[in-house]
């Protein structure tokens, strides 16, 4: 028997078509089932691997690609069953299964080892711990920055107050030159020898008045700063005197800075001149000052760009973190997804539904809070608004109807997660057990009440509950219900007027 033969008809067989005896309708039954299976088979890995290809951050992705050979290879065992009706092509629909049992025997070697890594993730709790140590840690960081903004400021202040300091000593400069307290020397002219030294002029170099007659001016002027061309200038007539700060030499041979202002005394008529005439003026310390003063301001203009950094990259860091919780729980739900839809039980499925609807008001808060200004508070209105209809969509309930009303409120990190959960579970109560499947409406208002409190309400006009049932077996989700409401320090009211009414009373949350 030759390879075709025994690919397309083997020994002769007869197509499967024969043993439903040609009946059209059976055979239209066939044919319809297997097209319809075999293309649900084949759009299903095409949706995972487009999933995969557009969460390229997912871990173990490539687990999704033998999936997506398993249920393209099962897919086309349904088309070769349409094959067969007619022509008796069993080889290859022999070596077509050998293909999806190779692979399906692979996918589960390799899912199995997986589960254990799987399960390893951080779980909510944990993300919570290290988001509530971050925190911690840059709070500890604005803290040293405010400190170190406190030392700085006071820093400031006190080169403020030195800079008062020298204005007022430059007005007891002034004060002290028409009382002859400030330095006056009187030169000749044409040789510049010292004339006269006042005792200010002298105990500024460290000398006394007596030690500077008889010698040069120039004899006491710092090296580097010697320029003569201003007093040849002034003695050329070209102008009646000059100022300019200069560095002096003491006696020690260290400099002082001083501001000079001289001038010429002329004989009348001829304006030949007698005598050159120096106010010298001490602005050492004041000078100083000034240099003080400017690596002051720029070593503060270092430390403000630094802290301005420091403040970013907190930022950053936190918008980092939101980012990756929200994608961490995106995950999370993924696989209480794929968990889910393996799962026959349905109060099993249905717990799973409930934790997907509890992981997803996490995401949505570290969603608002990333996109946040400051990165702490948000306006929660339009976070329930979100919230419930995600609920309501979720639970493919269409039928029943939704109003969310929220007054406009700051709400941070610490109160939004508890009162997203409780929204979550009121809202999913209502859905489950008001309705017993037909139609209603859901109201979830949230107003200001009271100075520092709010009031959140979640109604439904269905069957009511039971109140004594509800207090003897309470289920999981009172439990929830009632742990969140205390975590939040409200108080919770349970009511029947046209339906369950849910009305928690909470202190208004307060930001620092």
């Amino acid at each position: 028997m030759s390879i075709q033969d025994w690919l397309f008809n083997p020994a002769g067989l007869t197509p499967h078509g024969f043993c439903l005896s040609w009946s059209p309708s059976l055979i239209g039954l066939h044919v319809v089932s297997d097209a319809v299976i075999g293309l649900a088979y084949f759009s299903i890995p095409v949706a995972i691997a487009e999933f995969v290809r557009r969460r390229p951050d997912l871990r173990y992705g490539w687990v999704a690609y033998l999936f997506v050979a398993f249920i393209l290879a099962c897919g086309t065992t349904h088309f070769m069953g349409i094959l067969t009706l007619w022509v008796p092509a069993y080889g290859v629909e022999g070596l077509i299964k050998l293909l999806t049992a190779v692979l399906s025997i692979a996918t589960a070697a390799l899912l199995w080892p997986l589960i254990p890594k799987a399960a390893a993730m951080p779980s909510a709790a944990q993300l919570e711990v290290l988001n509530q140590d971050l925190e911690r840690r840059v709070a500890e960081r604005v803290q040293e920055l405010q400190e170190l903004n406190a030392r700085l400021t006071a820093a400031l202040e006190e080169k403020v107050l030195a800079q008062q300091a020298q204005a007022h000593s430059d007005a007891h400069f002034r004060a002290s030159f028409e009382s002859a307290a400030v330095g006056q020397v009187h030169y000749d002219p044409v040789s510049g020898v010292i004339l006269r030294a006042n005792h200010a002029y002298a105990a500024m170099l460290g000398y006394q008045p007596e030690d500077l007659v008889g010698r040069q001016g120039s004899d006491f002027t710092y090296p580097d700063d010697k320029d003569p061309s201003n007093y040849a200038q002034m003695l050329s007539g070209a102008g009646d005197g000059y100022a300019r700060e200069k560095r002096y030499l003491r006696r020690d041979g260290t400099p002082v800075w001083g501001r000079v202002s001289a001038s010429l005394v002329r004989a009348p008529g001829a304006g030949e001149p007698l005598l050159a005439v120096a106010v010298v003026e001490d602005i050492d310390e004041g000078h100083k000052a000034q240099i003080a003063l400017r690596q002051a301001k720029h070593d503060l203009e270092v430390v403000v760009e630094e802290r301005t950094a420091a403040l970013a990259q907190r930022d950053l860091l936190l918008r980092e973190v939101y980012h990756r919780v929200k994608n961490n729980l995106q995950i999370v739900d993924s696989m209480l997804l794929m968990q889910a839809r393996r799962l026959a039980d349905p109060d099993a499925k249905a717990a799973l539904e409930n934790l997907r609807g509890r992981v997803y008001a996490l995401g949505l808060v570290h969603h608002q809070l990333m996109g946040s200004k400051d990165l702490e508070t948000f306006d929660v209105a339009p976070f329930l608004e979100e919230l419930s209809r995600h609920l309501l969509e979720g639970a493919g309930r269409a039928e029943v109807g939704l109003s969310v009303r929220a007054a406009p409120l700051k709400v941070g990190l610490d109160f939004a997660i508890p009162l997203g959960l409780l929204v979550t579970e009121l809202v999913t109560n209502s859905m489950k057990h008001a309705f017993d499947g037909g139609p209603g409406a859901i109201d979830v208002t949230l107003d200001n009440a009271e100075a520092g409190e709010v009031v959140l309400q979640v109604s439904d006009n269905g069957r009511g509950y039971d109140p004594a049932a509800f207090s003897a077996t309470p289920s999981l989700g009172a439990s929830i219900v009632g742990g969140l409401v205390r975590q939040l320090r409200g108080v919770l009211t349970i009511s029947n007027e046209g339906g369950t009414r849910s009305v928690v009373r909470l202190p208004a949350p307060v930001h620092a």
